[in-house]
C-alpha cells in the first residue's frame, strides 16, 4: 500500500509538473483586439445574386459556426476532447487543465470559419509523452478533422510545419478575417529540465477543405 501510493503521487506530481511547465503556447499572446471570445451560435453573411436587382434587398442567409467539441487527426490515432480557453494573467494564450484534451481560442474563429483557428495541447516532457507529441511526425497533406458542437465536421489538410521561438509570436497568428485555417501548436526545440519548459513551439498549419 506504501508503495502504491508513492508511485501515485509521484505519477500526479509528474502530471502538475507538465501542466504547469509551460507545455503549449502559453507565451504566444493573441492580437489585444482578439481577446474575447467572438463566435456565436448563428452569425449572418451576405449572399450576392448572379443578377442583382436594384428594388429588392440582398438576401442574407444564416451561417452556423459552432465551438469545437473533438480534435481528430487519424493518422496519429489521435481522438482529443477541446476545451475552450481563454487567456493568462499576462495575456497569453491558457493551456488545456487536463493534459489529454487540447484548447481552443475561444476568442478566435470556430474552425471552419474565416480566419485562423488556434488549437493549442501539450506534448510532455521527454520520455512522457502527451496528447500532442506526435505532432512533429505530422505529413504535409495530412488529414485534420475538428468535430463542432452541433455535430458538424470541418476538415483540414495539414500544409507546413514551422518552428517559432517561445516568446514571439507569427504575424499571421490568431487572424480573425482570411480564409479559414487552422494552426496546432505545442512546444519543441530545446528543453529546460531546471523549469521544465521549452525553448520553441512548433506550429502545423492546416487549409480548410470543406465539410467532413
Amino acid at each position: 500500500m506504501v508503495v502504491r501510493a508513492f508511485r501515485r503521487s509521484a505519477y500526479v506530481a509528474l502530471l502538475v509538473g507538465v501542466a504547469l511547465a509551460g507545455d503549449g503556447v502559453s507565451s504566444m499572446i493573441p492580437p489585444a483586439s482578439s481577446s474575447s471570445p467572438v463566435y456565436a451560435s448563428t452569425i449572418t453573411a451576405p449572399f450576392v445574386s448572379a443578377r442583382p436587382t436594384r428594388h429588392l434587398p440582398v438576401p442574407v442567409v444564416p451561417v452556423h459556426f459552432a465551438p469545437p467539441a473533438r480534435l481528430l487527426i487519424p493518422s496519429l490515432y489521435l481522438n482529443a476532447r477541446v476545451e475552450l480557453l481563454g487567456l493568462v494573467r499576462s495575456g497569453a494564450m491558457d493551456t488545456p487543465h487536463n493534459i489529454w484534451n487540447v484548447g481552443w481560442y475561444r476568442g478566435g474563429p470556430s474552425p471552419g470559419a474565416p480566419g485562423d483557428a488556434v488549437i493549442d495541447g501539450h506534448v510532455g516532457l521527454p520520455g512522457s509523452p502527451l496528447v500532442f507529441s506526435g505532432l512533429a511526425k505530422l505529413a504535409i497533406g495530412a488529414e485534420v478533422i475538428v468535430i463542432l458542437a452541433d455535430g458538424t465536421r470541418s476538415r483540414f489538410r495539414v500544409t507546413g510545419l514551422r518552428s517559432w521561438p517561445a516568446n514571439s509570436r507569427p504575424r499571421n497568428l490568431f487572424n480573425r478575417a482570411g480564409p479559414p485555417r487552422l494552426s496546432l501548436i505545442t512546444c519543441t526545440g530545446k528543453y529546460d529540465g531546471g523549469t521544465q519548459t521549452y525553448a520553441d513551439r512548433l506550429i502545423v498549419d492546416a487549409t480548410y477543405i470543406g465539410a467532413a
